[in-house]
This record gives C-alpha cells, sequence and structure tokens, in this order.
C-alpha cells in the first residue's frame, strides 16, 4: 500500500486525476459486465422454439415462451408475438422501439470509458512535460552538487503520470471496444430474430392478408446512431 501511495506522490499533481480515472474505468468495466449478463441475453434457442409453435397454431405458448426469457431477443419475439395482427411497418416500428430501449441500456456509461480514453494520455503527458520542466529547473543546482543522479531520478519520476495515463487509456480502450461491439451483435440479432419470425408468421398464412401485408418493407435501420 504504501508502495503505491509513494508511485502517486512521485508521479506529480496529475496522479491526482488519473487514479479516480482509474478507479472509475474499473468500476465501470465490472458494472458493465454484470449489465450485460443481466440484459444482453440474446436467447438462445428461443427463435427455433417460437418458430415452431407458431406453426403448429400456438401463439399463445410461443408469447409465454419470449415473456419467460429475458434480453433484447426475447423482448423483440414477443413484440411481434403481440402485434401480429398489425402491418408489417407497424410491427416494426414496435420492436424497434422496443431495441432502441435496449440499445440505450447497453450503451449506458460506455461513452465515459470513451472519453477516457482521449483524456488520459494526454493527461499523463501534461504531468511528465511538468515533470521535465521542473528537472531542467534544477539541472544547474544538480550540476553544483557533483551529481546528476537527482536529476536522473527526477525524469523517471516525471515518466510515471505517462505510464498511468498510457495504463488507463489502454483498459479504457479495450472495454470500450469490447462492450459496443457485443452491444452491436446483440442488437443486430435480436433485429434479425424479430424479422425471421415476421416471414415466418407470413409463410403460414395465420395472419390475414389484410391485415399483415406480405410485402416486406427495406429492414430499419440501426435502432440509434452509432
Amino acid at each position: 500500500m504504501g508502495s503505491i501511495i509513494d508511485f502517486v506522490v512521485k508521479g506529480g499533481f496529475v496522479m491526482w486525476l488519473l487514479v479516480p480515472m482509474a478507479v472509475v474505468t474499473i468500476a465501470l468495466i465490472i458494472e458493465r459486465l454484470i449489465a450485460y449478463k443481466q440484459e444482453g441475453d440474446t436467447a438462445p434457442g428461443l427463435l427455433e422454439e417460437v418458430r415452431d409453435n407458431v406453426r403448429r397454431g400456438r401463439e399463445a405458448e410461443a408469447l409465454r415462451a419470449c415473456k419467460d426469457r429475458g434480453g433484447p431477443v426475447a423482448a423483440a419475439l414477443a413484440t411481434v408475438l403481440e402485434e401480429r395482427n398489425q402491418p408489417v411497418d407497424f410491427i416494426e416500428r414496435r420492436y424497434t422501439e422496443v431495441l432502441n430501449g435496449a440499445y440505450l441500456r447497453l450503451d449506458r456509461f460506455l461513452p465515459v470509458l470513451q472519453v477516457f480514453t482521449q483524456v488520459a494520455p494526454l493527461a499523463g503527458l501534461f504531468g511528465t512535460i511538468i515533470g521535465m520542466i521542473r528537472v531542467f529547473v534544477e539541472f544547474q543546482n544538480a550540476q553544483a552538487a557533483g551529481g546528476s543522479q537527482g536529476v536522473l531520478s527526477g525524469v523517471a519520476e516525471a515518466l510515471y503520470a505517462t505510464a498511468t495515463g498510457i495504463a488507463v487509456a489502454t483498459i479504457s480502450f479495450a472495454a470500450y471496444g469490447y462492450f459496443t461491439s457485443r452491444r452491436d451483435n446483440i442488437v443486430a440479432e435480436a433485429e434479425n430474430a424479430a424479422d425471421s419470425l415476421i416471414n415466418e408468421l407470413l409463410g403460414t398464412g395465420r395472419v390475414a392478408p389484410t391485415t399483415l401485408s406480405t410485402d416486406r418493407v427495406a429492414p430499419v435501420a440501426a435502432p440509434v446512431a452509432r
């Protein structure tokens, strides 16, 4: 514990910004891992189960299966089943609304990681520059003292901030890339599942053509701008 405090103190005042950023980064990663486990379930096998029930005319059982599962895929499928007597474009708008909410929940706090990715190395570089300025100011005193050991020590301490900033930025960047990739894949899988179920409903002929047009509209855009 003492070595950590000593490291922070030697890194200069910028370390008091970088250390909280590091703590927040770790906390956000843990929080997002838990959130994705709870809200990012893609419900493996659910689409096949729902489609099989639809083929057998068991829409109520299919809807119950969706309600028993969590995650965007189950929510999108449940929305399609609940609105199955509506036109296709209306159904697509409804499940897109559902996926918009899921997207925002999965995207929560990710912009913070993105900001840390950009700010942390700059803060570390700033701390190093300040440290190097102090080293050069004291350079003449070090020469007068008959050695350069103090100057070399000061240079090493000035690099602490840069090392910390790069470490925080690297971890934030890796976490941001991982979570955004998972977010996009989850939403895309939910969209594909909903479209597949709509096509299944059309194919069974259990929905009146006058209420559910067989002319599929173009796939909707991503739930929110990325």
